[in-house]
């Protein structure tokens, strides 16, 4: 490594640990601005509590900012970096040293590439691991609210519900699960005044379970004959923490990429885990385009403004980065296409963009 490279990634890493506090510090500023009476709650709790809520929630809920501004933060950081050296002229001292701008650029991409693994490592390994604190609201920091659940899926084509569910206690009240055959049609229906998480059998222990068999014909004609069964334990892939991660609206978010293709297989024709799981793929690749794209405006031997290119620089990344959300988001299946083509059109339309404006630096 040449000391051009460790001169480029010193300023980078300071910029990225500034930029990573201030962005993320912004983020949880505002999200508590309009939350802060929930983590007081009603009763107006002492200010020492009210602070261990606040610190318990955003501490477990870092991991889940940073995968959601990465691309972002590396960006700044990169710009900021080349900014500054074009700023001082050190740039130009690099050019009449002989060494390209190319060669500049390449510790700041090499960098990129490390932060975009350390995106992977975030998103694959350490958010599915502490979901179920992802998924708390910010009003119910122990899990103490009791709430229904409704047609939760489960295996087998299963589908759970209970008038009530304890989160903090891993109870199910009032438990019904109504399993399907392959066809969606009822097979049998199993009731428990409530069901208690047995992590040793990975079942629920069920009180005063009963399977009922409903009486009907099957496809053949030949008769479905009533009746019950007293059933102890309930073998399911839903635990406790898993039902509570379903009940939170960006749940799938909380996945890695194993367990959304898990659960797709569940459900192979819901088109929504295809474009998640898409969405997953493709979002390393929009952070390197985003980054080529950024750092093009500030890497250049003439003087330029660096007021007019920070302009140009939030206005094309901010398209692309803009281009991307509602390509995650937002349903186009009324236009026919099929999950995952919204999902690589940031990839598709800023790759050549970003190929093309490399193309034209003049070194």
């Amino acid at each position: 490594m040449r000391i051009l490279d460790r001169y480029v990634l010193r300023g980078f890493l300071v910029n990225y640990v500034i930029a990573l506090t201030v962005m993320i510090g912004l983020y949880v500023v505002i999200d508590l601005f309009f939350n802060i009476d929930e983590f007081s709650g009603d009763q107006k709790r002492p200010f020492v509590e009210t602070a261990r809520r606040i610190l318990d929630f955003y501490g477990y809920n870092m991991p889940l900012y940073f995968v959601q501004l990465s691309g972002v933060i590396t960006v700044v950081a990169a710009c900021a970096t080349l900014a500054r050296m074009h700023r001082v002229n050190e740039l130009t001292a690099v050019l009449a040293s002989g060494t390209s701008l190319y060669r500049v650029a390449w510790p700041v991409i090499l960098a990129g590439l490390g932060m975009n693994l350390l995106w992977v490592l975030d998103q694959e390994l350490l958010i599915p691991r502490i979901a179920p604190k992802l998924a708390r609201p910010h009003a119910d920091i122990e899990g103490n609210t009791v709430y229904p659940v409704w047609f939760v899926p489960d295996r087998d084509r299963a589908l759970l519900s209970a008038r009530r569910f304890l989160p903090s206690a891993g109870e199910l009240r009032g438990l019904t699960v109504v399993f399907r055959d392959e066809q969606g049609r009822l097979v049998r229906i199993l009731r428990a005044d409530a069901a208690r998480w047995d992590p040793a059998r990975k079942a629920w222990a069920l009180t005063l379970g009963i399977e009922e068999h409903p009486g009907r014909e099957s496809a053949d004609g030949t008769p479905w004959h009533e009746g019950r069964d007293v059933v102890s334990y309930y073998e399911s892939d839903l635990t406790p923490d898993g039902i509570l991660i379903q009940q939170a609206s960006q749940w799938t978010n909380f996945l890695s990429l194993r367990e959304i293709e898990s659960v797709q297989r569940r459900f192979p024709n819901d088109a929504a885990f295809v474009k998640v799981k898409h969405a997953r793929i493709t979002t390393p690749f929009v952070n390197l385009i985003l980054l080529l794209m950024g750092i093009r405006f500030f890497l250049t031997r003439e003087r330029v403004s660096l007021v007019v290119a920070g302009g140009w620089c939030i206005l094309v990344c901010g398209g692309c980065f803009v281009l991307t959300f509602f390509a995650q988001n937002v349903d186009f299946s009324a236009l026919g296409t099929g999950p995952a083509l919204p999902v690589w059109l940031p990839v598709l339309i800023f790759t050549p963009v970003a190929v093309w404006m490399f193309d034209g630096l003049k070194t």
